[in-house]
């Protein structure tokens, strides 16, 4: 019984206190107010990193426009593939023309993906930066 009436008054004691803290808080804040004119909310926002809309439409114009420079630039390279060539001449070849990085990459990636025996000879105009997963697919399609 005398465990009950404790956690009785010990739960009142709280109540009340809550009750009279947000009292104190109420009829004594510690706010602030500050006006700010229009430049200087555009500064802040500025550090904060936001922008206006016409900022945001302008840099969207701009990067359209880099985009499509970086279509037209993206360069296209020969690449032939003889009856005779093997899959590590092939990635020789290629890592010659700056369309590979690492040979041996590529010559894993092919035996992964099974397709070591499946290079079809002819003519390719390949674009620089491709992934060999893409390089792979183009050399082993049909025409």
């Amino acid at each position: 019984m005398k465990n009950k009436t404790n956690i009785f008054y010990m739960s009142l004691g709280i109540g009340i206190g809550i009750i009279l803290t947000s009292f104190i808080f109420i009829l004594n804040p510690k706010i602030k107010y500050i006006d700010y004119n229009d430049e200087e909310i555009i500064e802040k926002a500025k550090q904060l990193g936001m922008v206006s809309v016409k900022d945001k439409i302008e840099t969207n114009e701009k990067n359209d426009k880099k985009n499509k420079k970086e279509v037209k630039q993206k360069e296209k390279i020969f690449f032939q593939i003889k009856d005779d060539d093997t899959l590590s001449s092939v990635a020789d070849n290629l890592f010659k023309k700056g369309l590979i990085a690492n040979k041996e990459d590529f010559i894993q990636m092919a035996k992964q993906i099974k397709v070591d025996k499946k290079l079809r000879t002819g003519n390719y105009n390949l674009e620089k930066n491709l992934s060999y997963n893409e390089i792979l697919k183009i050399l082993t399609e049909k025409k």
